[in-house]
């Protein structure tokens, strides 16, 4: 009769070292989901304010998201994409709000594509900075003159009351 016993004991200690596994894993993952909601809201907020800056839309590919193909993505400056259906309905969707796989990504796609555009303006703009420095400079050339001589009377008549 003892080994009905110990059998059954060794059964129930199983079973609770089991629930124990069980409530150790469940403990894990919520910290894991209580770590990637921390991370996405920080690099969500960051890059907020670096997108809502440079103010540069980005066009997604509708699979980046399990959208089918002939939808329209587009991630906006505020970090919201923008969904375009097939039937023209729209939906906006934040970046924060997406899965894991779905926010990885569109940041493996949209990141690169954002560098190319600021690269891009910031090489336009330090052409017109060029350009406008370079004309204040030559501007500069000018005989000095005194103020008053570089005013144009007029000398026309004016006629009052007429």
């Amino acid at each position: 009769m003892s080994e009905p016993d110990d059998t059954s004991q060794q059964e129930l200690a199983s079973a609770v070292k089991a629930m124990d596994d069980l409530v150790e894993e469940a403990m894990q993952i919520y910290e894991l989901d209580k770590e990637k909601t921390n991370v996405t809201d920080d690099l969500y907020n960051s890059l907020k304010v670096i997108t809502g800056y440079l103010g540069f839309s980005i066009d997604i590919d509708p699979h980046l998201l399990d959208l089918p193909q002939d939808t329209r993505a587009i991630l906006t400056p505020s970090l919201d994409i923008l969904i375009i259906k097939p039937n023209f309905k729209s939906e906006n969707k934040r970046l924060d709000q997406l899965g894991l796989d779905e926010t990885s990504n569109v940041l493996k796609f949209a990141i690169p594509n954002i560098i190319n555009m600021a690269r891009n303006d910031r090489i336009l703009k330090s052409k017109k900075i060029a350009f406008i420095r370079e004309s204040a400079n030559r501007l500069k050339r000018l005989p000095s003159a005194n103020a008053e001589d570089m005013i144009v009377t007029d000398t026309s008549m004016h006629v009052e009351g007429i």
